[in-house]
């Protein structure tokens, strides 16, 4: 991942955008702290797929462990 300040976003941004297309991130600061991440769509939407799947995952687990334990568990 890159560092980007935004007024080197503003200048460069066809630069910015060709390496996005490549696959690279960049992250965008505003005085030293980050504001926002760029990244390329489909690299994206994967990351939030498998966040997804991964809590999908530990809630499964953590019902089964309550279940075994003998705790009533109220799903809505």
């Amino acid at each position: 991942m890159k560092n980007i300040n935004i007024n080197q976003l503003q200048s460069q941004i066809s630069r910015v955008m060709k390496d996005v297309e490549g696959g690279e991130t960049y992250e965008v600061m505003r005085y030293s702290k980050p504001v926002a991440v760029i990244t390329a769509k489909d690299k994206s939407k994967k990351n939030s797929d498998d966040k997804c799947d991964s809590c999908a995952q530990k809630m499964d687990q953590i019902i089964m462990l309550l279940s075994l334990k003998g705790d009533k568990i109220d799903a809505k």
